[in-house]
C-alpha cells in the first residue's frame, strides 16, 4: 500500500483532564479510526509549555493563543477527502452506541482537514523512498502551515524541504496540499532528540521564504500510547486552563 495522504486534527482539553482525556483518545478514539479503510496509521502529538514558547503563529491561526496543545493524524492509503466523510460517519455510529463519553465540554477540535502527499523526502543518511517517510521512527516534529502561490510552492519543494530533511536529527519531511485552499499546504519534519535544539536548527538551516505566508511553526512530540508525563507541567502552566 501507497501513502495517499493525511487526516489532521488540532485539538485541546481542559487542563484538568489531561489524563482522562488521553486515555479515552489512546484507548476508545484512535482505534475505530485506524481500523477503517483507507487509514493505514494513527499518531498523536503534545506541545507541552516549554515547546508552546518556541511556536511562531500568525493571529489567524488555529494555534495562536495558546490553543492547539494536541495534534492527531492518521496516515492514509485512500484518498484523503473520502476517507475524512467516512471518519464522521464513524463518529456519528459512535454517538449513537454510547461509545464517545469523554464530555464533549471538555473537548475541542481547532481544526482539521484531510491533505494529498505532494513530496517526501527522507534524510541523506537513511535514503528512504518517499513513500516509505511517513513510516519512519521519530520522537517529535516540527508542524508547519503556509498560504504561497504556486512558484513559493515550488521553491519549498525544490530548495526548503531537502534542507530540512539534511538537518542532523531529522529523519524525514512531508509536504501535504490543504483540500480546503489551493494556496494552503502543511509540512511535518519529522525528528529524533532535543525538540527545542532541533527546532532552532530546522529554522537556521531551513528558514521560510520571505515571500510566503507561515501561519504556524510549532514543535510537537510524540505521545506515547498511555504515558503523559507532560500532563503536570500543563496542569502548571498558563495555557488555557478550558477549550472554552
Amino acid at each position: 500500500m501507497v501513502p495517499t495522504g493525511i487526516i489532521l486534527a488540532v485539538l485541546d482539553c481542559d487542563l484538568d483532564s489531561v489524563e482522562q482525556w488521553n486515555r479515552w483518545y489512546d484507548l476508545e478514539h484512535v482505534p475505530p479510526n485506524v481500523r477503517l479503510p483507507g487509514v493505514m496509521t494513527g499518531r498523536r502529538y503534545v506541545s507541552p509549555p516549554d515547546l508552546h514558547a518556541l511556536r511562531v503563529v500568525a493571529p489567524t491561526s488555529s494555534l495562536a493563543g495558546g490553543r492547539g496543545s494536541f495534534l492527531t493524524i492518521y496516515t492514509l492509503c485512500a484518498e484523503p477527502a473520502g476517507t475524512l466523510a467516512g471518519m464522521s460517519t464513524l463518529r456519528d455510529t459512535l454517538y449513537a452506541e454510547d461509545r464517545m463519553q469523554f464530555p464533549a465540554q471538555k473537548k475541542a477540535v481547532r481544526d482539521g482537514d484531510g491533505m494529498a502527499l505532494v513530496a517526501a523526502a527522507s534524510s541523506p543518511a537513511i535514503r528512504l523512498p518517499p513513500e516509505e517517510v511517513p513510516f519512519v521512527g521519530h520522537t517529535g516534529l516540527l508542524f508547519v502551515q503556509r498560504r504561497c502561490p504556486p512558484e513559493l510552492h515550488e521553491w519549498y519543494g525544490a530548495e526548503w524541504l531537502p534542507r530540512a530533511a539534511a538537518v542532523e536529527g531529522v529523519h524525514g519531511v512531508m509536504t501535504f496540499q490543504s483540500s480546503r485552499d489551493a494556496a494552503a499546504r502543511t509540512d511535518l519534519v519529522l525528528f529524533e532528540g532535543d525538540a527545542a535544539a532541533l527546532t532552532g536548527a530546522i529554522r537556521a538551516a531551513a528558514p521560510h521564504h520571505a515571500a510566503a505566508e507561515v501561519t504556524a511553526d510549532a514543535p510537537y512530540l510524540v505521545i506515547e500510547p498511555l504515558c503523559y508525563p507532560w500532563a503536570g507541567a500543563m496542569r502548571a502552566s498558563d495555557l488555557p486552563a478550558t477549550v472554552a
